[in-house]
């Protein structure tokens, strides 16, 4: 990758993609919901589907991508409204070893 830029908006595809098969599926179909992905996230899609020919992503997979880009946005946005401070602590801690009751 040639920047942090490019970097975190292809990992950004790629989790979303990873998380394609984790959502709900819809009960009930909504007639006023756009058909197909939005042009943003099909942008993005297809420029994954460009800068790495490697992984051979076909057209109906960067619709799925683009599909799951767009499904995922309004979690993004949720997510970004928490605010950490510097004093927060973790929920957990993990150490690598042996547990404490074993040694």
């Amino acid at each position: 990758m040639s920047s942090r830029r490019s970097f975190i908006a292809a990992s950004a595809v790629a989790a979303a993609a990873g998380l394609a098969g984790m959502a709900d599926a819809p009960t009930e179909v909504d007639a006023a919901a756009p058909k197909g992905p939005s042009s943003l996230a099909l942008t993005q899609a297809r420029w994954l589907q460009r800068t790495m020919p490697e992984a051979k992503l076909s057209d109906a997979l960067v619709e799925k991508i683009a599909g799951d880009i767009d499904g995922y946005a309004p979690v993004a946005a949720e997510f970004r409204k928490a605010t950490l401070r510097n004093w927060d602590e973790p929920d957990f801690v993990f150490f690598a070893g042996p547990r404490a009751d074993q040694r």
